[in-house]
């Protein structure tokens, strides 16, 4: 997602909540002028702020890492520990569906539960 859209998406999610700047900027613990940059396309933040941006605003933690580009340590740790799998997996399921990812998400839970 490019930069513009990102800072749209942030915007909308803090009027939808009812928020100023300054009381996200607070919430978040970074500048109001920060969050401005953000929101108008201006400015990329680290990924701590994305984290804390989307619990300020209640929204999806992965959600928003991906439109920012971005994705959470845990992700990064499975990549590092399958190099190969993960692409190699990702390319094989480009073309799934909603419903397809959907069953594909149970079936894995039902796996790590049989594990347990």
């Amino acid at each position: 997602m490019s930069k513009k859209s990102f800072g749209l998406l942030i915007r909308k999610l803090r009027k939808e909540n009812g928020l100023s700047l300054r009381k996200l900027a607070k919430q978040v613990d970074v500048s109001y002028v920060q969050i401005a940059h953000i929101e108008n396309g201006k400015f990329s933040t680290s990924k701590k702020v994305l984290e804390q941006l989307a619990k300020a605003l209640d929204y999806d933690v992965d959600k928003l890492l991906a439109a920012g580009d971005v994705v959470g340590d845990d992700i990064e740790n499975i990549i590092r520990q399958k190099p190969t799998a993960v692409p190699e997996f990702l390319r094989s399921a480009k073309n799934l569906t909603e419903d397809d990812w959907r069953a594909l998400t149970e079936q894995v839970k039902n796996m790590k539960k049989k594990k347990k």
